[in-house]
C-alpha cells in the first residue's frame, strides 16, 4: 500500500529534519545571544558560541584586517617553506635554496578589536652549505580595529609594527600600517598599506602596498592570488587554504618573486589553530 511504503521514508527522513533544524537554530541563537554582545577581553574571553570560523593573516602575503577574538589565543605557522633560485637581486652565482621551518605567528585577543601580535622566523637551513642562517627577526605588531565592515563600507585596521634585529644582517624597521577588506559574497578583497622606516643598508623609507582577492570555493575552502610590494621587493602569491575544522586551518600555495630580494619561488605549507 502506499501509505505503508511512504511511512518508512518519513520516518528515516525525520531525523536529518530535526537535524538541520537544531542547527538552524544554534546558528541563530547564537547570533542573537546576548553574551555575545559588548566588550570582551583576556579576562571576559569571548564565549565559544559565539566564535566563526577561523579567520588567518596567512597564507597569502596580504594581511587581513580582522583581529582575533578577545580572550583566545592564534597560532599561525609556515610548517615548512622552500626558498628556490636564490634572490633577484643577489649575485648571479649565489642560487642556493634555503629551508624555512616554522615561520609563524602568535596572536592573542586582548580586548575586543584589539590583538596583539608577535612573529618570529624559527629556523632557515642551506642544504648546499649544510648550515643554519640566523634565526628572525621578532616582529611585534597590534592590530587596533576602528571600523566594522557594513555593506560596502570595508573593515578597516590601523597596525603600528616593529622589527627587532636578533642577528647582524638584519636592521631595525617600522612604522604604520592600515589593513582594510571587503568580503563580496564569495570573493573577499583585501588591501594593506603603509610605509616602513628603517635604518641602513634597509631603504630609509620603504612603502608598503599588498592585495589578496580570495574565492570560495565550497564550505570553508578558498583559493586566492595576491601581489605584494615593500620598497623594491615585490611578488606574487596563489595557493588554497581550508578551514576544515571551526578553529583549525591548513593551506599551501606559492611565492613568485618578480623584482628585489625576493626568492626566485617559495613553495609552502601552513598550518592554524585557535584556542
Amino acid at each position: 500500500m502506499p501509505r505503508c511504503r511512504a511511512a518508512p521514508v518519513l520516518v528515516s527522513a525525520l531525523p536529518i529534519v530535526i537535524l538541520t533544524t537544531a542547527r538552524t537554530s544554534t546558528a541563530y541563537d547564537a547570533a542573537g545571544d546576548p553574551q555575545c554582545a559588548g566588550t570582551h577581553s583576556l579576562w571576559a574571553p569571548l564565549p565559544d558560541a559565539c566564535l566563526e570560523v577561523i579567520d588567518t593573516d596567512r597564507p597569502h602575503q596580504t594581511d587581513t584586517p580582522h583581529v582575533v577574538p578577545a580572550g583566545h589565543l592564534q597560532v599561525e605557522s609556515a610548517v615548512a617553506a622552500l626558498q628556490v633560485g636564490g634572490e633577484l637581486g643577489a649575485p648571479s652565482g649565489d642560487r642556493n635554496a634555503h629551508v624555512v621551518l616554522f615561520d609563524d605567528n602568535y596572536k592573542v585577543g586582548i580586548v575586543s578589536g584589539v590583538d596583539l601580535q608577535l612573529l618570529f622566523k624559527h629556523a632557515e637551513y642551506v642544504p648546499a652549505e649544510r648550515a643554519l642562517q640566523p634565526p628572525g627577526p621578532l616582529e611585534l605588531r597590534a592590530k587596533l580595529s576602528l571600523v566594522e565592515e557594513r555593506g560596502w563600507v570595508p573593515a578597516i585596521t590601523l597596525v603600528p609594527w616593529v622589527f627587532l634585529p636578533v642577528a647582524p644582517s638584519e636592521t631595525l624597521r617600522g612604522g604604520p600600517l592600515v589593513f582594510w577588506a571587503w568580503g563580496l559574497g564569495r570573493f573577499e578583497l583585501e588591501m594593506n598599506a603603509g610605509v616602513l622606516f628603517g635604518e641602513r643598508p634597509a631603504p630609509l623609507a620603504a612603502g608598503v602596498i599588498a592585495a589578496a582577492l580570495t574565492f570560495t570555493i565550497i564550505g570553508n575552502f578558498s583559493v586566492f592570488i595576491d601581489a605584494y610590494a615593500t620598497g623594491p621587493d615585490s611578488a606574487l602569491g596563489t595557493g588554497a587554504l581550508w578551514a576544515f575544522a571551526r578553529d583549525m586551518q591548513i593551506d599551501l600555495g606559492t611565492y613568485i618573486g618578480l623584482t628585489g630580494n625576493e626568492p626566485v619561488a617559495t613553495p609552502f605549507l601552513g598550518f592554524s589553530i585557535r584556542r
